[in-house]
């Protein structure tokens, strides 16, 4: 049986808000050619023709800041207009390009090292002002002590300190295995689960649990980016489909745990998503939400 947290939050809020981002790129790269076969397919020649333009301004400019991916000050910007603060995980993946294997390229293409400068220099400055940073296991480390142990402790090298926190790609996890190696590693929370992806925690969906006999705790993801603009609704349909979870969140006195890509804050490559992130911020501080990171979720449940 699942242990489940007590759900009595700080301050005595009614619930918790935990704010993540999974950095899965800081750099476009095959998307121009995606996006532009996309548009041509919909006869947007504008769009594609765009698509050419900023491959050409932005593909081989050295200075990753200008990258339609890298929209960290864009994110702290936005936390700190509502006095919040999120956690990061950064992606240390290792996997190679097999030209004859598809399905390898969207992994692999595009993956950034988490040693250079720049984006050694943005996770110093995440972390120096108080941001949390977490790691995003790569695709295949879910299974692989040993290729997690040693992302974890590259992250940590480049941090100067211990990760505390994990969120497998692509939401791989091998129950109960990937939590037990994660737990070795000396992780004291992971937020991979999603809530579609578990049947056996529908009553308590909104809560963090205990997996193992251990303090070792799971933060199930609720809103991803992604998911919820992968439907044909509009915008207003969307927000309402927000607002339903945040109400029941709040009734079950849970954590809404919600995750935006880094790239999703680029409103030309993805239209209104940042609208939506703020708009579901702001209508948690509303309804006095604890809005807080993963990190902070996690103490404060083993306090209890």
């Amino acid at each position: 049986m699942l242990n489940t947290t007590n759900p009595k939050w700080p301050y005595d809020k009614q619930f918790a808000v935990c704010l993540t981002h999974d950095v899965d790129r800081v750099k476009k790269t095959f998307q121009y050619l995606t996006r532009f076969g996309r548009f041509l397919r919909k006869m947007e020649i504008k769009k594609a023709f765009d698509e050419i333009l900023c491959f050409f301004k932005f593909y081989f400019s050295k200075d990753l800041k200008s990258d339609p991916y890298w929209n960290f000050e864009i994110i702290m910007e936005i936390e700190r207009k509502f006095g919040v603060k999120s956690t990061f995980f950064f992606l240390n993946e290792r996997g190679k390009i097999n030209i004859f294997k598809p399905e390898t390229w969207k992994l692999y293409l595009g993956r950034y090292n988490i040693g250079d400068s720049e984006v050694a220099k943005i996770i110093k400055k995440l972390d120096s002002e108080g941001w949390e940073i977490g790691l995003h296991g790569s695709y295949k480390s879910y299974e692989d002590i040993k290729l997690l142990k040693k992302e974890k402790e590259e992250l940590e090298g480049v941090l100067g300190k211990r990760v505390l926190g994990v969120r497998q790609h692509y939401g791989n996890l091998k129950i109960p295995e990937t939590w037990k190696l994660q737990e070795e590693l000396g992780f004291e929370y992971d937020s991979t689960l999603g809530i579609a992806d578990y049947d056996g925690f529908k009553d308590s969906k909104y809560l963090p649990f205990y997996p193992l006999s251990s303090l070792f705790l799971e933060i199930p993801l609720t809103i991803m980016e992604h998911r919820l603009f992968s439907s044909d609704k509009s915008i207003e349909e969307l927000w309402e489909d927000c607002k339903r979870i945040i109400e029941d969140v709040e009734e079950n006195n849970g954590v809404l745990t919600v995750l935006w890509h880094n790239r999703a804050f680029k409103e030309e490559e993805f239209p209104r998503r940042r609208e939506i992130y703020e708009r579901i911020i702001g209508l948690c501080k509303e309804e006095d939400a604890w809005i807080t990171n993963a990190y902070e979720i996690a103490r404060w449940c083993s306090s209890r």
